[in-house]
């Protein structure tokens, strides 16, 4: 079980925000907690300094260590904080890969994830600058629809990271929009482009592995409400499909727009790295389905059939958690919370 429950934590940063001016220290703290366990709890304990008042301490708890073959699930305190560490192993794969190989190749899903890399147009390590020009962007799905559109996974990303940093136009690999004028008959076409464009690639951008699939460095993947990831979703006869295709039309999505491209499955298995964020209420429930009690091979929930994913949770998406073994981590959360006013003596 995750930690004595997230509402505890929320409640309490609401009762520090209701004090005078206060300065909080936290320890860096792992481990996996159970409301229900004597020896498993984090006791927040005030005390009293010359200098501070009301100084929180993190202890008392008991630290297990992750079962073999459990998912790698970490917990932050903030969103932020998810968006920071989203930023930093993204950044970190890129330089692992970039080492090794000369290149990066990133796959993103749409919506909010994006956002979590904003962080990165502020890179300030001159001794580890990040090398836009090693990068190459790659889309785990897309809707086909004009790449200015408002629908567009890669226009948002366009929008909100790329066209802020110095990465060649060409390393971001999106669908071309010039191969159809309207929504309706266009996947089969642009499907098979891009399946072409990424075969087509250098093995030093794009590496193969097993059954000539490719290898991204990492997927920054999301998921819905009812357990999609890509565009695949429950229950479709796409979920399944394992063959020399890496990118599969969808004419028939049940959210619009209904034509859309997708990575496959195996695909998405092959990748060196596959990260997921479950942030705020509304992950909180399936992510707890997904980690905890889904069929992992029936296709039913999509997303409970990647293999090997990390997890970054804040606390209000971890809160569902019943049995899943969280990591805690806690470094800066003061901070970002705006709670480090030093007591004047």
């Amino acid at each position: 079980m995750i930690v004595s429950k997230s509402t505890n934590l929320s409640s309490s940063v609401s009762s520090w925000r209701r004090g005078k001016s206060t300065f909080f220290k936290t320890r860096t703290t792992t481990g996996n907690f159970s409301s229900s366990s004597k020896s498993s709890k984090i006791s927040l304990n005030r005390r009293r300094s010359s200098r501070y008042k009301n100084t929180i301490k993190m202890e008392n708890f008991e630290s297990k260590p992750k079962p073999e073959g459990a998912p790698e699930c970490t917990v932050y305190y903030t969103p932020e904080l998810v968006s920071k560490a989203i930023a930093e192993l993204t950044a970190e794969s890129a330089r692992s890969a970039i080492e090794e190989r000369g290149y990066f190749a990133l796959g993103l899903a749409g919506g909010s994830l994006i956002k979590m890399l904003s962080g990165l147009k502020k890179d300030t390590n001159e001794e580890n600058k990040i090398e836009w020009e090693k990068w190459h962007v790659f889309w785990v799905d897309e809707r086909c629809v004009p790449l200015d559109d408002p629908e567009s996974n890669f226009g948002g990303a366009y929008e909100t990271l790329f066209k802020d940093v110095p990465i060649p136009r060409e390393n971001l690999h999106a669908i071309d929009d010039g191969l159809y004028e309207a929504n309706e008959g266009a996947s089969a076409k642009s499907a098979e482009a891009y399946d072409k464009e990424l075969k087509s690639l250098s093995e030093t951008i794009l590496p193969k592995g097993d059954g000539g699939l490719p290898i991204f460095d990492l997927l920054l993947l999301g998921f819905g409400p009812d357990g999609h990831i890509c565009s695949l979703f429950p229950n479709h006869s796409l979920v399944k499909v394992n063959d020399a295709r890496w990118i599969l039309p969808i004419a028939d999505s049940p959210k619009p727009p209904p034509e859309r491209i997708t990575f496959s499955m195996p695909v998405v298995n092959m990748a060196k790295r596959k990260v997921f964020a479950a942030v705020g209420e509304g992950k909180a429930e399936m992510a707890k389905h997904i980690l905890e009690d889904a069929n992992k091979t029936d296709g039913s929930i999509p997303a409970a059939m990647v293999k090997d994913a990390e997890w970054l949770f804040d606390t209000t998406g971890s809160s569902k958690l019943t049995t899943t073994h969280v990591r805690f981590e806690f470094p800066g959360t003061p901070t970002l919370l705006g709670l480090d006013t030093k007591e004047e003596d």
